[in-house]
């Protein structure tokens, strides 16, 4: 019977901090140009990096949806895909552009999924 409850008090502790998910980074308010961008930051995310030429954030979902999730935000905003190689294992690099100005994502595994984001 003690051994009983115990496993399930373990069960349930395993249980209750594999919902939780907190990354290991110092949440940092969005700042422009990123702000108007519409980027997917409101659910499950934290940015922790933001200044004019460099965007940081982490994901709670996988690289892929956060990979389609940011294209398609920025499609939006009128940036269009110039290439993206999915070939690394642990990374995937997109390039964007809108008229002269160009970015650089880099969407890499990283308690769950981290962006980096490079405006040129």
């Amino acid at each position: 019977m003690k051994s009983t409850i115990l496993i399930s008090i373990f069960a349930f502790a395993v249980g209750l901090s594999a919902c939780g998910w907190n990354p290991d980074v110092t949440a940092t308010p969005i700042t422009e140009p990123w702000a108007s961008m519409g980027l997917p930051v409101k659910e499950n995310a934290v940015v922790w990096g933001s200044t004019d030429k460099q965007f940081k954030a982490v994901h709670k979902e996988d690289r892929k949806a956060v990979t389609t999730k940011y294209v398609e935000a920025l499609k939006a905003k009128g940036w269009a895909m110039d290439s993206i190689d999915e070939s690394s294992a642990t990374n995937t690099f997109v390039e964007m552009s809108k008229g002269a100005e160009k970015l650089k994502l880099d969407i890499y595994n990283f308690r769950n999924t981290g962006v980096i984001i490079d405006k040129k």
